[in-house]
């Protein structure tokens, strides 16, 4: 037995999948090559009928030959056909080359020229041609490079097998509809990527914290209204003065980071229109800011920070993400299905989330640029005391104020400038560094199996 590709483009996981007969086309296309043939046939025999000769008696012995091939080939052809697919590595990331290796078993009652294997995935599809002879089952494998994020359907496969001119054939059809799951690819912007020791100064306070290295930085000052049971006798007695214990959620500073799905965040100013010769190789904004959202959710993570998670378009009944420790499935798995199609504006979705913010705490807002109603929220929460990152792709034009008195110099620019001004700090998702691999992702389960049949 020998294979060989047809040409490839992509694949996903498959344990298993039973193979049904094509009903109704199939049964038409036996029936258009029966009618070929047999017509074939009778045009042969009416001329040795009428000539008679050597040459048109072995034309008609050949011909009914390949109607016997046929016969048997529809009679006894493969049955039972099994596909499995397996995916490496079964958490893929956005970008990843995955690996598709596919087994093929089934019965049948003669040998088999030549059978072919495709399978759909939407607007791509990869076709195997395979060489089965005596064999009944095989493997094969297959990649497929650069897998966008989302949700990958199969569409269905075709099995089809046939006799040695190819004038006779047979197929079946397994039933479509299984998916499988690219996840975002984190983003990390400035020296804070996965792994690296330039963590933010919160984060890294958080995994200090977490380690349980000193008394203060497992207890406080004791406030009143703290419970006695919460009183660290011990940490007291060692200070001399009262300490409690700090609870989970103050040992690690909390972060909010609130990602903006509305189409018109990521509208494309018209002095950034991209060359058209660079249109398909550009990564579009949202998809930076999804992978942005996906490297802080993995990155406090690793350092046991306390973080928020808002955005438009989670499901409904669905809490939105709030806690430390691993990231839940559910939370890639929404963040993997994200599209620009919210119905939220910024600025509303920033007011929706401001109900938990305290002074002191980060909120890093991601979007690919910011209008004036956000700003202004942004504005007003930096001189109460909430620190914000700013992670955006276009930063536009600040509106000049009408008879301004101060110089040139002085007057904000854009609006990222302007925030600037009262302490925001500003990322452009244009400078973030993508990670190698993305292996913290393959660590996370989904709510379900990437796998499947």
């Amino acid at each position: 037995m020998s294979s060989s590709p047809l040409f490839k483009e992509r694949g996903s996981r498959k344990p298993v999948s039973s193979v049904k007969n094509l009903p109704l086309p199939l049964a038409r296309s036996s029936a258009a090559e029966w009618l070929r043939m047999l017509s074939l046939t009778g045009v042969v025999g009416g001329l040795y009928s009428w000539h008679g000769g050597p040459s048109l008696l072995f034309l008609l012995i050949a011909l009914g030959l390949v109607l016997l091939g046929g016969l048997l080939l529809q009679l006894l052809g493969p049955r039972s056909i099994r596909l499995e697919r397996t995916l490496t590595p079964p958490r893929a990331a956005a970008g990843d080359t995955i690996q598709v290796e596919v087994k093929v078993s089934f019965t049948a009652g003669l040998p088999l020229p030549w059978m072919t294997i495709t399978d759909y995935w939407g607007e791509r599809s990869h076709r195997q041609l395979l060489f089965p002879g005596l064999r009944r089952s095989f493997s094969y494998v297959y990649q497929l490079e650069e897998m966008p994020r989302g949700f990958h359907r199969l569409q269905g496969c075709r099995v089809v097998w046939g006799d040695l001119p190819c004038w006779f054939t047979g197929r079946n059809e397994p039933q479509g509809g299984q998916i499988f799951r690219v996840l975002p690819a984190p983003l990390y912007c400035g020296n804070t990527q996965q792994g690296g020791t330039d963590l933010p100064a919160a984060m890294m306070i958080s995994r200090r914290g977490g380690q349980g290295s000193g008394p203060l930085q497992e207890s406080r000052h004791y406030l009143p209204g703290d419970p006695l049971s919460r009183i660290h006798w011990k940490n007291s007695a060692r200070t001399g003065m009262l300490q409690s214990k700090m609870p989970v959620r103050e040992k690690a500073p909390m972060t909010c980071v609130v990602l903006s799905n509305h189409p018109e965040s990521y509208e494309l100013p018209a002095g950034a229109l991209v060359p058209r010769a660079r249109r398909g190789f550009s990564i579009p904004a949202f998809e930076k800011a999804v992978s942005a959202a996906a490297g802080l959710l993995l990155r406090a993570e690793a350092c046991g920070a306390y973080i928020q998670l808002f955005s438009g378009g989670w499901p409904e009944g669905l809490a939105r993400h709030e806690g430390m420790g691993q990231i839940p499935g559910r939370v890639l798995d929404t963040l993997t299905g994200l599209a620009p199609d919210g119905a939220t504006p910024l600025a509303r979705l920033l007011e929706e989330a401001s109900a938990s913010w305290i002074p002191g705490m980060t909120v890093t807002v991601i979007t690919g640029r910011i209008d004036q109603a956000a700003a202004k929220v942004l504005a007003r929460f930096l001189v109460q005391g909430v620190k914000v990152e700013l992670y955006f792709a276009w930063d536009p034009p600040a509106p000049m104020p009408g008879g301004s008195a101060e110089p040139p110099d002085l007057v904000a620019r854009t609006v990222g400038d302007s925030l600037a001004r009262l302490g925001a700090i500003l990322y452009s998702l244009d400078a973030a560094v993508p990670a190698y691999r993305y292996k913290e992702v393959d660590r996370h389960e989904a709510s379900g199996r990437p796998s499947f049949q």
